[in-house]
């Protein structure tokens, strides 16, 4: 997975290329977290270049979002087989989509 943000954003962009699973959800979580000690309030998750989200993924999302308590995230750039990870488990309800 390769972690990058988008330059000159508003709101931040992080673009994420490969997968979010077991392995690599942690590297997400810290990646962001540093971008919200960092006072980043609001964020677009760029998942068009991710091909698969496991749980571990659709955890560290749900985690994001509750770290950023006044602000705003939402996720762009979903393939159809990643939002049907999102249907599946409901996560389309919670979590907003652009």
């Amino acid at each position: 997975m390769n972690l990058s943000v988008k330059e000159n954003t508003k709101p931040v962009t992080v673009l994420v290329e490969g997968r979010i699973d077991t392995n690599t959800a942690p590297e997400f979580s810290a990646y962001v977290d540093k971008l919200v000690r960092h006072g980043i309030t609001d964020m677009v998750v760029d998942l068009s270049s991710c091909d698969f989200v496991s749980s571990a993924g659709l955890r560290a999302f749900v985690a994001l979002q509750k770290s950023l308590i006044d602000g705003r995230l939402a996720f762009t750039g979903v393939a159809p087989e990643v939002m049907e990870v999102f249907t599946t488990t409901g996560f389309d309800k919670i979590l907003t989509f652009i």
